[in-house]
Order: C-alpha cells, then sequence, then structure tokens
C-alpha cells in the first residue's frame, strides 16, 4: 500500500494516477475525503499532516509514502514522521523545495529544510524531491491574461528551468516503487532555460494573443507577500532570493531524465493543455 498526502494537489494527483496505472494499490489522505474526487480504487482516509491523531490509521499497513505539505511543514513533517516510524513504513518520499539549495539565506528553505531534518532524525528511510517552480505557476497569471491580455510578473525576468507537475509525480512514483533512491536527494528542473517573459510568450503563441509583460517592483511584492503572511522581514529574503540570478534551478538538470527515462515536458505543453484556464 503506497500512502499519498496532498493526492488532490498538482502532484499528489498525479501520483495517485501514475501509481493506479501500474497497479499499485494506493491510499490517499484528504481533508475532505467527499470532496476528494479522486479515481475508483483509491482508499481515501480522512485526515491531515497537521492532524496526529488521523495520521496512524493513514500509516497502518503502509509500505512507503509520498509526502506532500503545507502550512507549517515543519510541524506536519514531524508528524508525519512520528506517524511512519510507529507503522513501520519503510519510506518517506518528500515533496521539499530547491530553494534548500540556494546560496541566499531565505525562510522558504529555512522551512523546508526543517520538514527535511524532521524526516531524518525520525529514523524512517527517506528520498527528498526539490523541484524548482511549477509550470503551473503562471496560473497566477490568469485574472490579467483574461482581462487585459497582459502578464504582471512578480519573481522577476531571471532565466530559470521550470518543471512540470507530471514529471515531479514520475520522479516521485519511481523513488517509492524502484530501488536505490534511498537517502538520496534530486533537483528536479524541466528541459529548458526560459525567463518569465519566455513563458509568456509561448503563453500568448498557445493562446492566439499578444500578451504584454511586466515585472513587479521588489517592494510590491514585498507588500503582497507581507499582506499575505504579516512577516516583512521574511518576504524581503524570499523576494531577494526569487529574483537572484544564483537560483538552484537557473539550468536543467539531468535527474528526471535519469530517474524516468524520457525527456521532461516542455512549459509549452502544458500551456496547450491548460489554455482554456486563460480564456
Amino acid at each position: 500500500m503506497f500512502l499519498v498526502t496532498g493526492a488532490t494537489g498538482k502532484v499528489g494527483r498525479e501520483a495517485v494516477d501514475q501509481l493506479l496505472a501500474l497497479g499499485h494499490p494506493v491510499r490517499a489522505l484528504s481533508r475532505n475525503p467527499e470532496e476528494a474526487n479522486l479515481p475508483a480504487g483509491v482508499e481515501v482516509a480522512a485526515g491531515s499532516p497537521a492532524d496526529p491523531a488521523s495520521l496512524a490509521a493513514a500509516f497502518d499497513g503502509v509500505a512507503a509514502a509520498l509526502v506532500v505539505l503545507s502550512g507549517d511543514v515543519a510541524g506536519e513533517a514531524a508528524n508525519v514522521a512520528a506517524a511512519a516510524r510507529a507503522a513501520g513504513t519503510s519510506q518517506i518520499v518528500l515533496l521539499s523545495s530547491a530553494g534548500i539549495e540556494h546560496p541566499l539565506p531565505h525562510s522558504i528553505s529555512q522551512e523546508h529544510r526543517a520538514s527535511e531534518v524532521a524526516i531524518e532524525e525520525s529514523g524512517v528511510p527517506w528520498t527528498f524531491l526539490r523541484p524548482g517552480p511549477f509550470h503551473a505557476n503562471t496560473s497566477w497569471w490568469i485574472r490579467t491574461v483574461r482581462e487585459t491580455d497582459s502578464v504582471r510578473c512578480w519573481i522577476g525576468n531571471n532565466p530559470g528551468a521550470p518543471i512540470d507537475e507530471y514529471d515531479i509525480a514520475s520522479v516521485a512514483v519511481v523513488a517509492l516503487t524502484q530501488n536505490g533512491h534511498l537517502g538520496k536527494s534530486y533537483l528536479l528542473t524541466g528541459p529548458e532555460t526560459l525567463t518569465s517573459e519566455d513563458q509568456a510568450r509561448i503563453l500568448g503563441e498557445v493562446l492566439g494573443r499578444d500578451l504584454e509583460f511586466s515585472v513587479a517592483p521588489p517592494e510590491e511584492v514585498v507588500d503582497v507577500f507581507t499582506g499575505i503572511t504579516g512577516d516583512r522581514p521574511a518576504a524581503e529574503t524570499n523576494v531577494a532570493a526569487l529574483r537572484s540570478p544564483e537560483v538552484p534551478w537557473a539550468k536543467p538538470t539531468r535527474a528526471v531524465r535519469d530517474l524516468t527515462g524520457r525527456e521532461p515536458r516542455p512549459y509549452r505543453r502544458w500551456a496547450v493543455e491548460n489554455a482554456a484556464l486563460f480564456d
């Protein structure tokens, strides 16, 4: 039995589908099982990584788990690690972040590294997946594309190699179902180096529209992030890290190719498959 937390999210749902396609039994942890809308054959368990009481039942009989966290990721990771250890689970595959490998300290990297440490210290064998920005992050542009044929970018315009959620899930499934991945961390990227402006151009070509591109000034983005979290120092370090030319995902890595045996999906494919979101 494989457990997937965050099973209704972008990576978790893809992993559920791929595990099922390979014939594996899957249990999905969901805060709202009646609304999960998961495929037939998936065992849905009520609960979340933030609720330790729900995790004992969720991990019962589980051989390995794909763990996708949100909110207090360090606290949730500690809960998951304790439940996995108690259940005798043989592996945790954690969806972490490439930000951990960033040379600039910032709260995103610190939070995700704390989640990794919680799992390392539990003694449960682990594999860490560290993806850079997702292709789906450009869904942040939906409103302005719909309303004004424009893209307002928050993360700057430095080159990077964003990754498709399908590819992250594919690596997770390989790590869960094949030998040789315990104790390893994988920096995951897509196949091509693109700026945000390149992505906006590709999206416009797919939509058949000329999208105006602009970059929000850092102080505007810091204000937005501070409004969400209430933590201005953290917002400042996160914005500086995201806009740094030294991001770990600046160039494509080979991890997806090496683990799955195929090329990662390009951004254009994501844009084609999700064009209806922008209409």
